[in-house]
């Protein structure tokens, strides 16, 4: 193999791994609060998740936070912060 197919096939690898992560976090936050949040509304980067989302689903979010970040720390998603 190239140098270039392995490179490529490890950003892909790493690509994968954060789309996976986003969309487990994105079901378990959408099942937590009963409502609907995806993958691309979300980013999680050093522990933090970012929400990117409508006001009133941030606000859900942030009203609800101990209860999430419960719900993320039991499926194995290890967040600290939410903003």
């Amino acid at each position: 193999m190239s140098l270039f197919h392995s490179i490529l096939s490890q950003l892909e690898e790493k690509i994968s791994k954060k789309n996976s992560g986003n969309e487990k976090a994105a079901l378990v936050i959408s099942a937590t609060l009963h409502t609907t949040i995806t993958s691309d509304q979300i980013t999680i980067q050093d522990a933090t998740l970012r929400i990117k989302a409508a006001p009133t689903i941030k606000m859900a979010v942030m009203l609800n936070k101990e209860k999430v970040l419960k719900a993320l720390n039991e499926a194995e998603i290890k967040i600290t912060t939410i903003q």
